[in-house]
């Protein structure tokens, strides 16, 4: 069996197994299923990058309460041509797509970088990473961290078997990754810091605990250095 055929029927079971179990009190609301943006690209990137944010968001009823769902994340993402069509995702999505294009091209930083603006090729980046959400049901625009961390004690079952399907070289989680720290055996005393970020390498693969980039903390170029110039230094380090 190939190697993409035999990863795509691991997803086909974990998007079975979300749409089975993640079901909402709320008739109108459904899962959003998430993961890998495109197999070929993911497969081929030279760094296996997995990004780990809080939650999706779809629509608001009148009452500004969420409703919608039952897509998929990656066929969305995957349509995308240009930085507009994002739409309110856009500063979300725009940190991620420069910080794994610089990873994926020479660790190239940020004033060495295009603008997607006028480069939308760049959105090819996020086209070869992995994308997943803890909490797979439509939430709001923020989210508290009480929602997030009961989400992911229901599901974690689901969430670490994406890791372990998706075999990243790369985590970057957004404001997540303590969630993960005693299932993945990542014990905080460990980690190190430099900027914005800390950082450790466990089975050979480097974790980030990062701001969730549509952060106003700091700025966009430091949020993307501190992650570039951090996964090269450490990249000597790990085979891919």
């Amino acid at each position: 069996m190939s190697q993409k055929l035999e990863l795509q029927k691991k997803i086909d079971k974990i998007n079975r197994q979300v749409n089975e179990t993640m079901i909402s009190d709320n008739p109108e609301i459904c899962p959003i299923t998430d993961g890998i943006i495109d197999i070929d690209k993911y497969l081929k990137a030279k760094y296996k990058i997995l990004w780990i944010l809080k939650e999706p968001y779809d629509d608001f009823d009148e009452n500004g309460k969420p409703f919608g769902g039952g897509w998929s994340l990656n066929e969305v993402l995957n349509e995308k041509q240009t930085i507009s069509e994002f739409k309110g995702g856009r500063p979300t999505y725009k940190p991620m797509i420069y910080t794994s294009w610089g990873i994926l091209n020479d660790f190239c930083l940020w004033e060495n970088m295009g603008n997607v603006e006028n480069e939308p090729s760049m959105i090819d980046a996020l086209k070869s990473i992995a994308y997943i959400n803890v909490k797979k049901l439509p939430g709001y625009t923020k989210s508290h961290f009480s929602v997030i961390e009961n989400a992911y004690q229901k599901y974690k079952d689901i969430l670490l078997n994406q890791i372990e399907y998706y075999q990243p070289n790369i985590v970057i989680g957004g404001s997540t990754l303590y969630n993960f720290f005693k299932d993945l055996d990542l014990k905080r005393e460990l980690m190190q810091k430099r900027g914005s970020i800390e950082f450790i390498i466990k089975n050979d693969r480097i974790y980030i605990d990062a701001y969730h980039p549509s952060q106003r903390r700091i700025s966009q170029e430091q949020y993307c250095d501190d992650i570039i110039t951090t996964v090269k230094e450490l990249s000597l380090n790990i085979k891919i």
